[in-house]
């Protein structure tokens, strides 16, 4: 069986996905989700953008019109003639075959992989820090240089990303992941094929768990169902992967979990024996399996915690297309006594323009409203990082003084950071404010509610208008802003008690 970059991309994000990919039944798949086959159409349309604008410049050989099966031969011919840049070439040594977009001749006559992306080159960078690269993209990469070393076309340990600003970012393969981690990405490669390769052929079982990451996976409701029946601890919050196995050794599944006596459990120091996680972490688990078993009704609160008493609230969310690094719609429930009027500001286009033209109405509703008297709720630090961003890309708008004074704890409360997440638990399977307000007994008025169909809607209007599409994009950011307002009454009222 043959092992692909596709396939080293996905053991990054689930193992248990490659192995259902290779040898579970397909029709117990999910439709593919909305934000995942955008990914796909704006990752192809960029490459297709970027090789367009260059084609004159690369010299390019392009292969993309011949069937993928068919493409080795011409990329080894293309190869041997020194083609300057080869598009869409295939790959083949032994058991790896793969795809890169392009791939570049060097100077020394070798050829080095360049994967085009449309996404960021590199993750973690900002003013104070270049960033480290992607594992995904290290891995994938690491796999297109095995095979050019296995072919004879190079000897280095490098390779390419084309990423969405436009920039080039050299990957060394031969560098240390980081500065704590000292095994290098060919390291990490060579760790990871035979595990993937182990997997694709049945020699390894991998079993399913509840992560961040499910939702965009088309595994999805199989693997939740199969997790729900056997009470598997990963649908604890939290806990996930990462942590399954070393609980595991001490408890099963969510049962055996909400019986632990963690005392018990710890030694002398206080030391649970289970690496990465403490005494009070093992608590917390134990206490959201409690409430699991337990199916509650009430979240558990663990200590007091503070909400601003303003005559005007403000429960506001935005949706941003980060294919397109837009935020483009700005939504606000104000909520004065009993009244609540919901307050939307649209980017009307896929622009720098509309973007900004967005976000300067939002602020001269905002300036229009007596600052003392308002609270601002928000869930997560979502809003908080791209209003920080908004501010440097467009600095004429508002300061990032003002910025900071709208997210100021005195008026600004972080229903996730502030409160749910530090101060109460709840029996659900995670906290989002969906899950949370759902419990609490709010549903959407949209059937299929979630931020990626809000982008694909979105995409949609902009090229026909349509006013129905519209207020579908409204509507369901609205229910987001109410869904707030529902988990921050129960809050109050819990506090009060």
């Amino acid at each position: 069986m043959s092992v692909t970059a596709s396939h080293l991309y996905a053991y990054t994000q689930c193992p248990h996905r490659v192995w259902r990919d290779a040898n579970d039944d397909p029709e117990q798949k999910d439709p593919v989700n909305e934000f995942v086959q955008l990914l796909w159409e704006k990752g192809t349309q960029y490459e297709k953008k970027i090789v367009e604008e260059n084609r004159g410049a690369l010299e390019l050989v392009d292969l993309s019109k011949i069937p993928k099966s068919e493409r080795l031969q011409p990329t080894l011919e293309a190869m041997n003639n020194k083609a300057p840049y080869i598009y869409q070439g295939r790959l083949e040594a032994g058991e790896l075959v793969g795809e890169p977009d392009l791939l570049e001749l060097q100077e020394n006559g070798e050829y080095m992989p360049v994967d085009i992306k449309s996404g960021m080159g590199l993750e973690g960078e900002d003013e104070e820090s270049d960033g480290k690269p992607k594992k995904h993209y290290a891995l994938q990469l690491a796999l297109y240089t095995d095979a050019l070393r296995q072919l004879g076309f190079a000897t280095h340990l490098l390779g390419k990303i084309w990423d969405s600003k436009g920039d080039i970012v050299l990957y060394d393969l031969n560098a240390p992941q980081g500065v704590r981690n000292k095994q290098t990405w060919w390291e990490l490669y060579q760790d990871t094929l035979p595990v993937v390769r182990s997997l694709l052929k049945n020699e390894t079982k991998t079993e399913p768990a509840m992560i961040s990451i499910c939702k965009l996976c088309q595994w999805q409701s199989t693997c939740k169902k199969q997790c729900i029946d056997k009470k598997d601890i990963s649908l604890v919050p939290e806990l996930g992967r990462s942590k399954k196995e070393g609980v595991n050794t001490i408890a099963l599944d969510v049962g055996e979990l909400a019986r632990i006596d963690v005392d018990s459990v710890c030694d002398a120091k206080g030391k649970t024996g289970i690496a990465g996680i403490g005494k009070s972490s093992l608590e917390k688990f134990v206490r959201r399996a409690k409430l699991q078993e337990e199916n509650a009704a009430e979240p558990l609160i663990l200590k007091p915690y503070f909400l601003p008493d303003k005559p005007i609230e403000l429960h506001f969310d935005i949706e941003a297309d980060p294919t397109q690094d837009i935020v483009y719609l700005h939504g606000v429930v104000e909520r004065r006594g009993d009244i609540q009027e919901f307050h939307s500001f649209v980017a009307e286009e896929v622009s720098a323009e509309a973007e900004k033209d967005a976000w300067v109405r939002f602020w001269e509703y905002f300036k229009s409203l007596p600052r003392d008297d308002v609270a601002v709720y928000y869930y997560s630090k979502y809003e908080r990082t791209q209003y920080r961003s908004l501010q440097k890309k467009y600095p004429d708008v508002i300061s990032a003084e003002e910025v900071e004074d709208f997210f100021d704890p005195d008026f600004a409360i972080d229903l996730y950071y502030d409160i749910v997440k530090p101060c109460t638990d709840w029996a659900t399977y995670n906290y989002s404010v969906k899950t949370l307000a759902q419990f609490l007994g709010f549903s959407w008025r949209d059937k299929n509610p979630s931020g990626a169909a809000s982008i694909e809607w979105y995409n949609d209007w902009c090229k026909d208008k349509d006013p129905v599409k519209l207020q579908r994009i409204l509507d369901y950011n609205e229910d987001d802003c109410i869904a707030m307002i529902y988990l921050k009454d129960k809050l109050a009222e819990l506090n009060r008690q």
